[in-house]
């Protein structure tokens, strides 16, 4: 038996070296795998969000900002037919 065996040993020679190859092929590939890191992909997500925020932020602070003064008009011209109608009941 170990004269049979000692024959086939040349034989598993390659095939334990192939198999050591593909197992340290297959560590090194599960390690890269698991050092990709999807931080840089949800800081990207983050900053992408913050610029979509900003912009509603400007809209909203320009709709404001016009609307506060279409009031200040109206208030405006308000004011002065409020004193044209004071004026003309009480010195006309």
């Amino acid at each position: 038996m170990a004269k049979a065996f000692s024959r086939f040993i040349p034989a598993f020679i390659p095939l334990i070296f192939e198999v050591m190859r593909h197992f340290k092929r297959d560590t090194n590939h599960n390690i890269a795998i698991k050092k990709n890191d999807k931080t840089q992909d949800k800081l990207g997500t983050l900053e992408h969000l913050l610029v979509r925020l900003e912009k509603k932020v400007q809209l909203n602070r320009e709709v404001y900002i016009k609307s506060f003064n279409q009031l200040r008009i109206w208030l405006a011209i308000n004011s002065i037919l409020l004193i044209a109608i004071a004026v003309k009941l009480f010195f006309y």
